[in-house]
């Protein structure tokens, strides 16, 4: 996390630094983005971006944790309380909501979704990139909490399952950012319905 000087710069001047930054990852992915690139678009020198974060790494968590943090943590919290009567409901509104939150900004939700493609090789190569692993951990425990709520299919391990699901899931989000600014709110909002009822297809306990 930032170090903390970080905090006492002026609100526009982070949310200047954070936006750049997001900007980068969404279009490039964390491994290719490049920290000086993100630099000096923001206006940094090296040595004062190291005054902040400790590294690429560090930046990244802190620029995923700023735009997504919330929405993290609510999915984390949502698993637990899941019931078989509105998990599917459940999962499809917090699945919209993350679309509602980041329509203006579709470069955050890049950024943000960026986090969950890092490869184990990433993980372990860069120790700060840690915390972000229960991004893609939590699909896995959706999957086991649907599993044992008798409403995701048992047939196929969890992991593997968590799997389709993320694949689903990346290749619609690759498609709607690349069209993100030719759909309206509602023609978006009508995709990523259709994304959510093609996932409970694939995953619900009686998929044929």
């Amino acid at each position: 996390m930032p170090r903390p000087r970080f905090a006492k710069l002026p609100l526009s001047k982070r949310a200047a630094i954070l936006e750049t930054a997001a900007r980068a990852f969404a279009q490039h992915g964390y491994d290719n983005a490049s920290m000086n690139q993100i630099l000096e678009a923001a206006g940094l020198s090296k040595g004062a971006a190291y005054y902040y974060f400790d590294d690429k790494a560090d930046l990244f968590v802190t620029t995923v944790m700023h735009y997504a943090g919330a929405l993290i943590g609510d999915f984390d919290a949502m698993v637990e309380t899941l019931q078989a009567d509105d998990f599917w409901p459940k999962v499809t509104a917090l699945y919209l909501a993350q679309f509602e939150r980041f329509y203006t900004q579709p470069w955050a939700f890049g950024a943000v979704k960026a986090a969950g493609r890092l490869s184990s090789v990433d993980l372990a190569q860069h120790p700060g990139l840690a915390v972000l692993s229960a991004v893609q951990e939590s699909v896995v425990k959706l999957i086991q909490r649907g599993q044992q709520l008798g409403v995701v299919r048992t047939d196929l391990p969890a992991a593997l399952l968590a799997a389709l699901f993320t694949g689903v899931d990346d290749a619609s989000d690759r498609w709607l950012l690349a069209h993100w600014e030719r759909l309206s709110r509602e023609e978006l909002l009508a995709i990523v319905r259709g994304v959510v009822h093609g996932l409970h297809r694939l995953l619900a306990s009686d998929a044929p």
